[in-house]
């Protein structure tokens, strides 16, 4: 019943956009004196993104945290340019408490805009008002990329237009910054955490140094998920110490597995570890495919802005639904079950990180991930290279299935996850994906015929 409400509580929004928004206005307008983001190039977002990923990973920001950053920036990549998408529907009522986000005033029918400018003063509003104001050297970045891309801007468009592009793009990022600071972020600093104890089956920590990462992320408003646990997947294989059982055996092939290892395995493990700290993350993984993206399919402004938008709330809502289900079922890592049941001197390839098992963060976002983007352009083969900056090289794929389906195995390669965790992560995140999908419309649907 909630998500038959949800639905129908999307619907009538989207009815009434329809009906009323300011883009009706712009669809009836006897002539756009703006050039339209179809027209436009999409590599101001790349760069901003490019940015964000640089500074993640700079100031070692946690996974569940990215995450958060990238949906918040693809959002605001999006509710930028989309004046300038005439049969665009703005993302204001149908993600989770996301308000009004104002339209230009005066409309882009009575004066010129420039929707490259505007994308530049919304993304670097939002990205500096993500990172705190103390964090100089992302802050003196955040300045630089906007003042450099400003300059280049201005050489191409009047300087009046620029000026009142730039604004626009600075009030929509105001706005998404009030709706940012009602996400719960700022109610789970802090919170205080302790370990489960009383049962074989609960996580322990397993080096000494360890802390537990995020522990109430799932209280964290969701995009689209109607709530943290809509597309949680329950684990369906019982825990046991017993010899020969079936957790047992998913165990000994994490050590069967760990302890054969082709080189091929050992670079999927590394290409897809994405540590924080060391890389932009796994979210910034998918985000990096996104950039490339752009020159692959050759997107425009608009489609650009759609991508990181759709796609960025499903890698927001993915660390949601993963890490609510991870504190939940609070499972033990395999290195801890092979060292306490079948050899104790066993570790595996990729140390375990600081937070439950199952399940699999990386088999949820990316699995979210590739289905959005499946979604938006179907079957497409592509080469990422986004593992060159950190010489692990590139790898090819013929879809964004293949390539989620690779990412979410390197985890059993790392010897970091049970195969269910990974099988049901997958699963999850398709869910995730497919919500998204389902439930935001970012261009009006045409009438039958």
């Amino acid at each position: 019943m909630n998500f038959l409400k949800r639905f129908a509580s999307v619907m009538i929004t989207v009815m009434c956009l329809g009906l009323f928004s300011p883009q009706t206005q712009l669809l009836h307008a006897q002539e756009n004196v703006s050039p339209l983001a179809s027209e436009l190039d999409a590599t101001i977002l790349a760069k901003w993104m490019q940015l964000l990923y640089d500074r993640i990973e700079a100031e070692g920001i946690s996974a569940p945290a990215a995450s958060r950053l990238y949906a918040y920036a693809g959002i605001t990549a999006y509710q930028s340019v989309l004046p300038g998408i005439p049969e665009g529907i703005s993302m204001s009522g149908q993600l989770n408490s996301m308000p009004d986000i104002p339209y230009p005033d005066p409309f882009p029918d009575e004066v010129e805009y420039d929707w490259i400018a505007s994308a530049n003063g919304a993304l670097s509003t939002v990205v500096s008002g993500l990172f705190p104001q103390d964090a100089t050297e992302t802050q003196r970045a955040i300045n630089t990329l906007r003042e450099r891309e400003l300059g280049a801007r201005q050489r191409n468009v009047d300087a009046e237009i620029i000026e009142r592009s730039v604004a626009y793009g600075d009030l929509v990022g105001e706005s998404i910054l009030e709706w940012v600071a009602d996400d719960n972020f700022a109610e789970t600093r802090g919170l205080e955490w302790e370990t489960l104890s009383g049962d074989p089956s609960y996580w322990v920590f397993t080096n000494p140094n360890m802390k537990a990462v995020e522990p109430y992320w799932g209280q964290i408003r969701p995009f689209a998920l109607y709530y943290a646990d809509a597309c949680a997947v329950q684990p369906n294989m019982p825990f046991s110490e017993e010899r020969g059982s079936a957790f047992y055996q998913q165990a000994l092939e994490v050590k069967t597995t760990g302890d054969r290892l082709t080189n091929e395995q050992k670079d999927i493990a590394r290409f897809w570890v994405d540590t924080p700290g060391e890389t932009g993350t796994p979210a910034g993984h998918w985000v990096m495919i996104e950039n490339q993206m752009i020159d692959v399919l050759d997107l425009k402004l608009d489609m650009a802005s759609m991508m990181y938008a759709l796609v960025g709330s499903a890698l927001g809502d993915s660390f949601i639904s993963a890490w609510s289900l991870k504190y939940q079922v609070n499972l033990l890592r395999p290195v801890t079950y092979i060292q306490n049941h079948i050899d104790p001197r066993w570790q595996p390839f990729i140390a375990s990180p600081g937070f439950p098992e199952y399940p699999s963060g990386h088999s949820v976002v990316s699995g979210a991930a590739a289905e959005v983007l499946t979604g938006m352009f179907g079957t497409v083969a592509f080469t990422d290279r986004s593992g060159r900056r950190h010489q692990l090289g590139e790898r090819s794929f013929t879809s964004f299935e293949a390539a989620a389906s690779e990412a979410a195995i390197s985890r059993l390669y790392g010897g970091i996850h049970y195969r269910s965790a990974i099988e049901n992560g997958l699963r999850q995140g398709r869910c995730v994906g497919r919500n998204v999908l389902d439930y935001i419309s970012l261009r009006s649907q045409p009438q039958g015929e």
